[in-house]
């Protein structure tokens, strides 16, 4: 949300990022950017073009979005025109320096939610075409409970543009993965009052306004300001797009619209499994517990093209798995032995099993008991079921499932069910599996062929950059 004042209004207010400008609000020591670091865009560009926009959870996986404009928990009350999808789309470089932002906090227990980032002009439209309708109140105990309604215009507060439709600027919170909660920042995204002001002491708590220091300072590090009227509104400084107020609907399909082709990266065709295989996933390990998962296919003409990529997860202890438990993903080359899952077959090339409450994955380490193998517990009555793995219970992990051919031998001790899955969007790291997000693992799981070879290392050990 956006402001187009930086002076504050005395009373409460309706701070609706509908504005122009607004004022930033940036830390004590924290520089403005000089007019020189600034993006001038080379040529007038096209509002309809949404090809510097990215997906925001292709690049941020584990982001949650609760797009609140795709809902009609809003200030208006309804879907807002253009939000078609609730999904989260933002520029290339605004999601980059985000993704930055979700990964120092990732460390430190959280995740980014996120309530809006690029906003269609059809939406501010709609908000134009709202705020003119005097009756509809519907929501102003909610949102805009001390301020009437035919104020809006007059103090600034609705305007013909919005930042958010230059695709550069988000409205979040953080996520707290002990608690599995939404932390508590003294007050409500979009409440229209100077509770909302990131600068705001009244009655909040310590523990309250630690919160919005650790979501502002964790942006305002990765080169986003503040607005000085919204805790949870950040604009890229630099961003790439500073005058045009772009206008396609709020869907992944307004940036995944371009079929290209994408030819993989050289130190991908140069790795040894390249020579052999027709077909290569690649799990590249970036952080501890973090990757970029990629499909490739060699085309008639032995040249290799890229055709999906996924920032994804790994074991919560990192790569170098060497037994049961150890919490670590292995590394090497291996293929996939098994397609399955909780989901009916999404229509698989690899033969797909859809498990039920009978089946388990052994890790019953006895003679006889299949360790690291699809069972049926109506063939072994008396298995280990604690030591198992009983695939129902893993949901949404399991929806789609591919079982990596690590310790295909089933040497007891050494690591079993290593799959390739989905990720819990509470906990997306493994205890020693592949998550990436869950529409990604279902196009994989599509399209892998037989004989398709899996590569997982590092990023560094494989030659290899983002």
């Amino acid at each position: 949300m956006k402001r187009r004042y930086a002076r504050k209004v005395t009373g409460a207010f309706l701070a609706v990022s509908l504005m122009l400008g607004g004022g930033s609000f940036l830390p004590q020591g924290v520089l403005p950017l000089p007019v020189s670091a600034v993006v001038a865009e080379a040529a007038v560009v096209d509002p309809a073009d949404a090809s510097g926009f990215v997906v925001l959870s292709e690049v941020v996986p584990d982001v949650i979005q609760e797009i609140r404009y795709y809902s009609t928990y809003n200030f208006v009350g309804d879907r807002i025109r253009g939000y078609n999808e609730p999904v989260a789309l933002m520029t290339k470089e605004a999601a980059s320096a985000l993704k930055d932002v979700a990964d120092e906090l990732r460390e430190k227990g959280y995740r980014l939610k996120i309530f809006d980032a690029y906003r269609p002009q059809m939406a501010v439209d709609n908000f134009k075409e709202w705020a003119l309708d005097m009756k509809d109140t519907r929501m102003k105990e909610y949102f805009y409970p001390d301020l009437p309604k035919d104020v809006l215009f007059d103090q600034g507060y609705i305007a013909a543009r919005s930042g958010h439709s230059r695709g550069s600027t988000v409205d979040l919170t953080l996520f707290d993965m002990r608690t599995e909660k939404e932390v508590d920042m003294g007050g409500t995204f979009d409440f229209f009052g100077e509770r909302s002001h990131p600068d705001f002491k009244g009655d909040l708590t310590p523990e309250q306004l630690k919160n919005r220091r650790i979501l502002s300072q964790a942006m305002f590090r990765h080169g986003f300001k503040g607005l000085d009227t919204e805790w949870w509104h950040f604009t890229l400084r630099n961003e790439p797009y500073p005058e045009t107020y772009f206008t396609f609907p709020n869907t992944a399909e307004s940036v995944h619209n371009v079929d290209k082709v994408v030819y993989s990266p050289v130190w991908v065709t140069k790795l040894p499994a390249a020579a052999r295989a027709k077909q290569m996933v690649v799990v590249a390990g970036v952080s501890k517990q973090t990757a970029w998962i990629s499909l490739h296919e060699k085309d008639r003409d032995g040249n290799w093209q890229q055709v999906l990529t996924t920032p994804g997860f790994i074991g919560k202890e990192g790569l170098g798995k060497t037994k049961e438990g150890d919490g670590r993903t292995p590394v090497g080359t291996f293929h996939f032995t098994k397609a399955f899952g909780i989901c009916p077959n999404p229509g698989t090339k690899l033969p797909y099993t859809q498990v039920d409450e009978n089946i388990y994955w052994s890790g019953d380490a006895r003679p006889g008991k299949h360790y690291n193998e699809m069972v049926d517990i109506r063939q072994i009555p008396d298995l280990n079921q604690e030591d198992s793995e009983h695939i129902v219970d893993y949901n949404p992990h399991y929806k789609y499932c591919l079982n990596i051919s690590y310790n295909e031998e089933g040497t007891p001790g050494k690591g079993s069910a290593i799959f390739m899955h989905c990720f819990d969007p509470n906990k997306p790291f493994t205890g020693g599996c592949v998550s990436l997000p869950e529409a990604k693992m279902k196009a994989l799981i599509q399209r892998v062929e037989p004989g398709c070879a899996v590569v997982i290392d590092s990023l560094e050990n494989m030659g290899g950059a983002l």
